[in-house]
């Protein structure tokens, strides 16, 4: 019975799943915590798999199939997940065939529930014990670098995680040394 829970948990997962990457990760979090994993595990597998090959979704469903019921797990939870997906797209090419969608609509339309997929989760992802305001500035010095600039969302990554090393490690160092060592 749980194993059904699993499947149709992640086919949910799949029927929403149009935003791809971050924009689920809220939604599989309010499905598999606490029931098929904890927090700890979750941290763990969001970051295994954004590190695997393949979206997160069909990642997350495999290992936490995996985690709770084996290989039979994984292999139903996997299917379920891209259930819905391949269904849709299957009667999309149907029924796209016969009709004339708008396709400036659509895209509005997707892009509204991807963005609020995104802002769900942000929100599931903030940590409980509050943001580090240092952490915070970096994070939208990076988001206005990449939006409003050509600079590459890697540099902003590295700057960003540079930034860190420099203010948690460097500094406090540097502060720490007797004037006589300059």
């Amino acid at each position: 019975m749980e194993l059904l829970a699993l499947v149709w948990s992640f086919f949910k997962i799949g029927v929403v799943s149009f935003g791809g990457g971050w924009t689920v990760v809220g939604l599989i979090k309010a499905e598999t915590v606490p029931r098929w994993i904890d927090e700890a595990g979750f941290a763990s597998l969001v970051a295994i798999a954004q590190a695997t090959p393949g979206p997160v979704a069909l990642n997350a469903a495999t290992l936490v199939g995996w985690r709770g019921f084996g290989i039979l797990g994984a292999l139903a939870a996997t299917l379920s997940v891209v259930a819905f997906p391949v269904l849709a797209i299957a009667a999309a090419g149907l029924v796209g065939r016969r009709l004339r969608l708008d396709q400036t609509a659509l895209k509005e339309a997707l892009k509204t529930g991807t963005l609020a997929m995104m802002m769900m989760t942000f929100w599931v992802l903030l940590p409980k014990e509050g943001i580090d305001p240092f952490l915070a500035l970096l994070g939208a010095a990076s988001f206005a670098l990449v939006a409003f600039t050509k600079i590459s969302p890697l540099w902003a990554i590295f700057g960003a995680g540079a930034a860190n090393l420099a203010f948690r490690t460097l500094l406090p160092a540097l502060l720490t040394l007797a004037p006589d060592k300059f």
